[in-house]
């Protein structure tokens, strides 16, 4: 299984975070935190699971690439030259599992691994009482809560990500749509707080959103793609594209 394979590798090596940084899966959580309570599980991410979260995120990498999504001003984003594909990632997945044991909403310092240096997160979390949700249900809803944030982002702000920023919250939205972002892996655990379910999930990303860089470089369709386009996904590059997820 992937999960032993990733555990056996050393998260705790300094290299692998920014000086004074303790990486989340460093000695991290193996099974849920004595916080989450009795009641608390981790939710499988089957195979099942993996393919909506990824499909979800390359419908909507697919409509961003090909020009065809505007923001609430009615600005069209620019084509994307190069937009990778996403696949799923197991060491990611391990790595966010580690954040979501913990039962508590934040984001971790540091989640990077060997081969990608600056892996980036989004998490998410849903507290209802007396209603009834299926995990794919919240799953496409966090994710379309995540894309929502189209709508106050600014094309100049994908042309190059700002670095000092202080409008509405646009970092989910640009993190879903980084071209040289190829790989992603989530976890979700459910546990209780009193009368209320929380649902928690967190996703790691091959590469963060990185300030004065392009999300993702505009032009025709596809031009950059070195294997050709996505047949399943206009737009986007061929699953057989070779994406560094560094910079």
């Amino acid at each position: 299984m992937a999960i032993s394979q990733t555990q056996a590798n050393n998260y705790c090596y300094p290299s692998l975070c920014s000086s004074g940084d303790s990486h989340i899966a460093c000695n991290g959580l193996t099974t849920l935190s004595s916080n989450c309570g009795a009641d608390a599980s981790e939710v499988t991410m089957c195979s099942t699971k993996q393919q909506l979260i990824v499909d979800l995120h390359n419908k909507i990498r697919s409509k961003v690439a090909m020009g065809q999504q505007y923001n609430g001003a009615n600005q069209r984003f620019s084509q994307a030259a190069r937009m990778a594909t996403m696949q799923w990632d197991p060491e990611l997945a391990y790595i966010a599992a580690t954040n979501a044991r913990r039962c508590v909403f934040g984001h971790d310092r540091c989640h990077n691994t060997a081969t990608m240096k600056y892996v980036g997160q989004n998490i998410a979390i849903k507290s209802y009482y007396g209603m009834t949700f299926s995990n794919e249900e919240l799953l496409t809803g966090f994710i379309n809560n995540w894309f929502s944030e189209y709508k106050v982002t600014m094309p100049h702000q994908i042309a190059s990500y700002p670095a000092t920023y202080r409008g509405p919250t646009i970092g989910h939205f640009t993190q879903m749509v980084s071209d040289e972002t190829s790989r992603i892996g989530c976890a979700m655990v459910s546990y209780k707080r009193g009368n209320y379910i929380n649902k928690l999930f967190v996703c790691n990303y091959g590469l963060t959103n990185i300030i004065n860089h392009p999300v993702y470089v505009a032009g025709n369709v596809c031009s950059r793609c070195n294997s050709g386009c996505n047949s399943q996904y206009p737009g986007l590059c061929s699953t057989s594209e070779i994406v560094r997820n560094n910079i």
